[in-house]
């Protein structure tokens, strides 16, 4: 049998609104971010692969350790900004909005993100309500992955530093993976089209 896939009700408005946040964002009057996050842990991801020769074997730390990274691309440039924290939390959110918006202090900015209730926690809504020039367009529900064009980049990390290989320690893992964010192009994937 095939599974049904849960939709949002209201994913045509959230696209079209999306959709007008480019247009925006091409024509110069805001600045549009996709924004997500994403943890790295220690244990190894494991990933299909080719290989000669024998099995690949994947040591594992027997104990899993983690770090969060907050992160946002930008639209038009496709220039991320990203933030390591040692946790997941709103107020470390919000510190990565605060980094975001002093990067960009004039213009206004839409964040396009998902609905987890980190993005939607007092602290964040009240931070929200005291920077105005900070808009926020929820992406659809239950379509993350297929409309949110940073998924792609935390996937292109892990895969690069900690897909079929233990790093050691969580150090390790960490420098390496802020070393593949200040290497990465600036255009890595494409961003979604409007439906």
């Amino acid at each position: 049998s095939v599974l049904r896939r849960k939709r949002d009700p209201e994913t045509a408005t959230k696209l079209a609104a999306l959709a007008c946040a480019r247009a925006a964002a091409a024509a110069g009057t805001a600045v549009l971010f996709y924004l997500d996050e994403c943890d790295l842990h220690l244990l190894p991801v494991l990933r299909a692969c080719w290989m000669k020769g024998p099995r690949l074997r994947v040591p594992t730390p027997g104990t899993n350790a983690k770090r969060a990274f907050f992160g946002a691309l930008e639209a038009e440039s496709g220039r991320l900004h990203w933030m390591d924290q040692d946790r997941k939390l709103a107020v470390r959110f919000v510190v990565f909005l605060a980094q975001l918006t002093a990067a960009y202090p004039e213009q206004r900015l839409i964040l396009a993100m998902d609905n987890v209730r980190m993005h939607s926690a007092k602290v964040v809504e009240q931070w929200l309500a005291a920077n105005p020039r900070v808009e926020v367009l929820w992406l659809p529900k239950y379509a993350a992955h297929e409309v949110n064009p940073i998924e792609r980049i935390w996937g292109l990390m892990k895969g690069n530093v900690a897909a079929n290989r233990l790093a050691g320690n969580l150090a390790v893992l960490v420098a390496a993976a802020n070393r593949f964010f200040v290497e990465l192009d600036p255009h890595p994937v494409a961003f979604p089209e409007a439906a």
